[in-house]
Order: C-alpha cells, then structure tokens, then sequence
C-alpha cells in the first residue's frame, strides 16, 4: 500500500511537470510570437512608432468619450489613410506637403487613424475643435481630410491649414516656414484668421491634440447635441465663483473679428444654480452687471448696465442654467485691454415680484489671451 502511495505521488508530480513545462512551452511561444509581431509593427512604422503610441491613446480616448457624450461626431470622422505600402498612398502625398520632422509626425499619424471629418451636411455644425455662437454668429472648427489641406501664406509665414470654419472662415493651421526670427513657432499650431494676421499660439500638434482630447475626457467644454461648446469651462483664461448656491463661469478667448483693428476678445457667462437649499428661493432674477475692465496700461474702466445682451434672465429651480456671450475690446484711444472682474446683481424671486434682499454674485479676474501678430 504504502509502495503504490509513492508511485501515485511520483506520477502526480511528473505530471505537474510536464503540464509546467507544456505551459512553459506556450509561453515562450506567445513571447516569441509577440516579438515578431512587435518587430513587424516596428519595422512598418519605422521612424513613427513613438508618434503612433501616442496618436493611438490619444484617438482611442477620443472615440471612447464621442460614443457616449456625442455619436454625431464619431460618425464624421472620416476613414483614416493607408500607410506606406500597397494602393493606397495619402500619406505619402501628406509628407510631400509637410515633410518628414519628427514635430510633423503626429500630425501624419492623426490622419492616418482618422482622416479628418466627413463634409456632409449634417456635420457642418459639429467642429471637432468646437463651437460657438455670439450675437448671432455661428463658429464650428471641422477638421480637414488629407485632400483639403492647403499652405497659405501669411507675410513670411507659410500656414498649413487643418481646420477651418464655412462660415467665419476661422482657422486652425501649422507653422511649415517662417523667419528665422520666428524659429521657436515652427511647426506649431496657430489659431488665425489669415485677413486679420493675428493668432494665438498652441504649441505643437502632438502636444495640443492630447491635450484638447484630456480636456473633453475631463468634460472642460461642455456638449449640447453632440456639439463641443469652443469656449471651456474651465483652464486658463477662465474663472468661476460659488456663491448664495449658484455657480458662475466666465471663459473668454480670442474673437478673430477682420472687421476690426482693435483687439476683439468673446467671453462666456454661464449661471447655474447648484445648491437651491442654500439659495433659500424657488428662482433668481438678474437685475444688472458691473464690469471693471483692465487695460495695458494699469488704469481701468467702470461699465455697469441693466440686465445682460438685452435680457433679464431668470433662473429657477425648475430651470437653473442660462447662458450668454458677449465681447469686450481695446478702446479707440489705443488702450490695450487685457483682463476684466465684476460682479451681477441677482433679486431673489422677480424684478416685479421681490422676495428678498438684492445679493451679487462675484466674477473674478479674467486675463486675456492677448493674440501675436504675424509680419
């Protein structure tokens, strides 16, 4: 009995170990297996394996927030390019446009995953580098397909063109010459309007493209329909203040405005009432607002005025959220405006039917985003 006990345990462990040794087996296989696979994916991507780790998590964030916070624009997102080899060859034509740096090489790898958006009609208003609307003007920056790029030139700048708005004819580009003066913008993102020859920098694609993707992941640009509000909630050049149970977000950005030779900047106020029992009334109503605008050379203006673009918004607990935009700009004596605080008057029930003592709600300090000029 206690001979068979033995053999029992030592065919038991030779099993063991030929099942250790089988799974061993696999192993190295599946090792072997990924490293041709990954020398493979290395050798086809040569030069742009670093750029395709990156696009790629960048893009996967991408389509995984679209499917839920806007479908709309997953779906016009166009077809991504072919690589190197076979039929099909745009990316190929792509680097005779932007030649091969490795600052242009995430810009490459985006089309290769996505070629920019589809120009259907029902795709028009929904920019993937976002929306607004002010006083009756409609902004939406679609991104351009391969076949729609175009350099333009800009005094000594040369702007390859990646998005653009139908309507305002607003741009997103990149720097692919300019002075050497100017070395440090080459190959940055610039947003322009090529007849007003001002622009805000913002850095290099790869750069600018992950970021504005966390930013979407973090819901800073709200969606409404599918489309992404341009104007964040919430970074630089925006503030927000809690107070009497309401939030409010100013956001102010660049207005690309060829109409004008002053500096011409749009801002955002959005009210929200967040806390009604601290607010302690079934509804608000906005009674005045109270601006006090900084210029560039230390001095500042007073500007107060009754209600908000003509109305007297009321917020209530039914309905807690209204939104404005409005603009600020230089003054006509040369005066740089460059920031802007104040604070609203809210009347606790209606301005005809008061419940209570008139309260303010403060806006902190904006600064601007004072735009350079190409020459």
């Amino acid at each position: 009995m206690l001979q068979n006990n033995f053999v029992n345990v030592a065919e038991e462990q030779m099993r063991a170990r030929k099942q250790n040794i089988s799974a061993d087996v696999r192993g190295l296989a599946m090792v072997c297996k990924n490293k041709r696979l990954f020398a493979n994916w290395h050798d086809y991507y040569r030069g742009f394996t670093d750029s395709y780790t990156r696009m790629r998590k960048a893009f996967d964030r991408l389509e995984s927030w679209a499917e839920s916070s806007s479908p709309v624009l997953l779906q016009s997102l166009g077809t991504g390019l072919g690589w190197m080899s076979g039929v099909s060859v745009p990316v190929r034509e792509l680097l005779e446009v932007v030649n091969d740096s490795p600052a242009m090489r995430d810009f490459i790898m985006a089309h290769h995953f996505h070629d920019g958006q589809r120009r259907q009609r029902r795709f028009l208003e929904v920019g993937l580098f976002g929306s607004y609307e002010c006083y009756g003007e409609v902004c939406s920056l679609s991104w351009l397909s391969s076949r729609m790029l175009q350099v333009i030139a800009m005094g000594q700048f040369r702007i390859l063109v990646f998005a653009w708005c139908h309507v305002t004819r607003n741009y997103l580009g990149m720097v692919v010459d300019c002075p050497p003066a100017h070395c440090m913008l080459m190959h940055h993102v610039i947003q322009i309007q090529p007849r007003s020859y001002r622009f805000v920098d913002k850095g290099l694609f790869g750069e600018f493209f992950t970021a504005y993707v966390e930013d979407l992941v973090a819901g800073h640009h709200d969606v409404h329909d599918g489309v992404i509000n341009m104007m964040p909630n919430y970074g630089p050049h925006t503030g927000t203040s809690f107070m009497h149970g309401i939030r409010t977000t100013v956001s102010a950005m660049f207005c690309f405005d060829e109409t004008s030779s002053f500096h011409v900047y749009r801002y955002q106020v959005t009210f929200e009432i967040v806390d009604p029992e601290e607010l302690g009334f079934d509804s608000v109503q906005l009674e005045s607002r109270h601006w006090l605008v900084h210029y560039s050379n230390q001095e500042y203006v007073h500007v107060n005025g009754a209600g908000v673009v003509g109305e007297f918004p009321l917020i209530s607990v039914d309905e807690p959220y209204f939104r404005y935009c409005s603009r600020v700009q230089d003054e006509p004596e040369g005066l740089m405006v460059v920031g802007f605080e104040g604070y609203f008057t809210m009347v606790p029930g209606t301005l005809d039917d008061p419940k209570g003592t008139p309260f303010n709600l403060p806006v902190p300090y904006i600064e601007l985003p004072v735009p350079m000029e190409i020459i």
